[in-house]
């Protein structure tokens, strides 16, 4: 092989230099120094974008596997868990708006993200273990083939054509792999779409504008963790908004609707509606009083999830929002992406040293890595997501709900990776186990119920009876077989009154809510000069 030949040879090619792409290009390059990998960044410098918050499990890719504590401290904000908000009228002020959400700082690591800042850091990182960068490069042509793919490069200096046994495709939302293959496909029975900007001046939750000057009487109770610091879900019939800290002061604010039940006003740009409809809802419109939404970045997707009907072939593999996206509530799209990258990195690192050389080894670890990943997103689909919607807008369910879905995310997922961080090469509930099948149920089974005790909360006009000042403050939940036991109990005990509730609705004879009524409902929650509840 002469000199050019093996200046255009790769081991691998990575395609996007964000996330996934960074991360997986470092884990490969540490495990297998001697691997040539060439990561493309069409980029000159990072957007800001969708994705600013990480959970348990992406928390850990980037302190205990990346080994970032230190950056993540100096350059990100610490998160203080989930917390959630509802209003039973459109004048409902925040202090006695009901609340859910921890009443302590969170026993586990996790970070509010700026990710364009990020990014730049991880890109960096790759680079610095020996990960050759081309930024800013397009790819123009892609030839997938095994054991050999070629792709045709365009940058400043011109075109360039390399050659890799595996091409990774970490591109985000462009999908480069899956468009050209024609395998992405709109995930339609779960139609929600958003729309974001970031903020400045929005009031300090923790600050006196809210609290109040007096110690002694806070406007809110006191907690040991910090309001601000969490990520504040304001919740709706069909709708939420997020509303998310960032170093430097700025405050990014979200909303995310499912589009069979909240109808945006015709009249106005999109931006116009956006920050109409925030600014008038319960407590944002105190929050936001002398705030100013950044028009320059504004941004929207009318159709959010997605997948790709598979994550690999031998010669090509997906990771993090290139194969597949769900939905922001819980922020689970870094754990995708964190797995997703983990599994694809330990299934190359096998090929490339030789643990697959026996015949038709390749195909089966990819065929296996395929059924995983297509388990776990229809599992995760309809145990957390379908029609879950239908609930947010009351403060008993969506509580319920949040206490289950935590309790069981910590006993089945973070507690089996806290013991063994290789259990990250497994997706979430993907094994083909009873276990993880059994647990799917359940969260599918409990998610229908609440969904169904909602539409008869609807009918008879009880929908959101805990949404002015009802709190349900718990301690946060921790690794151990007894870490999430607590806020499971509390579920638990959430779901069944609300089970009895819905059994004493059935036994009283009242009139039902009419289809029109329904209609009107849904119209005037999307409508930001009326309430954005539910009138029952």
């Amino acid at each position: 092989m002469d000199g050019d030949s093996r200046r255009d040879t790769y081991d691998v090619v990575v395609i996007g230099g964000a996330f996934s792409g960074a991360v997986f290009a470092t884990l490969l390059q540490r495990w297998l120094p001697q691997a040539r990998i060439l990561m493309v960044e069409r980029s000159h410098r990072f957007d800001r974008k969708v994705g600013e918050a990480t959970v348990e499990i992406s928390s850990m890719m980037l302190h205990r596997v990346l080994g970032l504590s230190d950056l993540l401290a100096r350059e990100q904000l610490p998160k203080h868990g989930l917390r959630y908000w509802f209003a039973d009228s459109p004048g409902c002020p925040l202090a006695e708006m009901s609340e859910v959400g921890p009443s302590e700082i969170p026993r586990l690591p996790s970070f509010q993200l700026d990710r364009s800042r990020l990014d730049q850091s991880l890109l960096e990182l790759a680079a610095s273990v020996g990960v050759e960068v081309a930024r800013p490069a397009a790819v123009e042509g892609l030839d997938l083939g095994w054991p050999v793919s070629t792709v045709t490069l365009s940058a400043a200096s011109g075109e360039r054509t390399v050659r890799a046994r595996w091409v990774v495709d970490g591109s985000g939302r462009q999908a480069v792999i899956a468009r050209r293959k024609k395998i992405l496909r709109r995930t339609e029975e779960h139609p929600i779409a958003a729309a974001w900007g970031r903020w400045e001046g929005v009031k300090d939750l923790d600050g006196v504008e809210v609290l109040g000057v007096d110690p002694r009487r806070p406007a809110l109770p006191p907690i040991s963790g910090s309001r601000r610091l969490a990520t504040n879900h304001f919740c709706g019939y069909g709708w939420w908004c997020w509303m998310i800290p960032l170093r430097g002061g700025e405050t990014s604010i979200g909303l995310v609707y499912d589009k069979r039940r909240f109808r945006w006003p015709t009249e106005g740009d999109a931006i116009d509606r956006f920050h109409d409809f925030v600014t008038s809802q319960p407590g944002l419109r105190e929050l936001l009083a002398d705030a100013v939404l950044d028009g320059a970045d504004f941004h929207s997707y009318a159709h959010l999830p997605y997948r790709a009907e598979k994550y690999a072939e031998p010669g090509w593999a997906l990771v993090g929002d290139a194969a597949a996206f769900l939905d922001p509530w819980y922020s689970p799209g870094l754990d995708h992406a964190s797995i997703s990258v983990y599994a694809t990195a330990r299934l190359i690192e096998e090929d490339l040293s030789g643990k697959l050389a026996a015949s038709g080894a390749v195909e089966a670890a990819v065929e296996e890595h395929n059924s995983q990943f297509e388990r776990s997103y229809h599992r995760w689909l309809g145990a957390l997501y379908l029609d879950k919607y239908e609930y947010m807008g009351d403060a008993e369910l969506t509580g319920a709900g949040f206490l289950l879905d935590t309790a069981l995310y910590y006993i089945g997922v973070v507690t089996p990776l806290d013991a063994d961080i290789e259990e990250m090469r497994y997706p979430l509930y993907g094994k083909d186990l009873w276990q993880t099948s059994a647990a799917f149920r359940f969260m599918r089974f409990y998610n229908r119920r609440l969904v169904k005790i909602a539409r008869l909360r609807r009918r008879h006009r009880t929908y959101g009876r805990r949404n002015r000042g009802w709190r349900k403050l718990k301690k946060t939940a921790t690794v151990g077989l007894g870490g999430g036991m607590g806020m499971l109990r509390a579920g638990l005990k959430l779901w069944l009154a609300a089970e009895f509730n819905a059994l004493f609705l059935r036994l009283r004879r009242r009139p039902r809510i009419t289809v029109a009524e329904a209609v009107g409902q849904a119209t005037a929650a999307s409508d930001p000069k009326t309430s954005a509840e539910p009138a029952g």
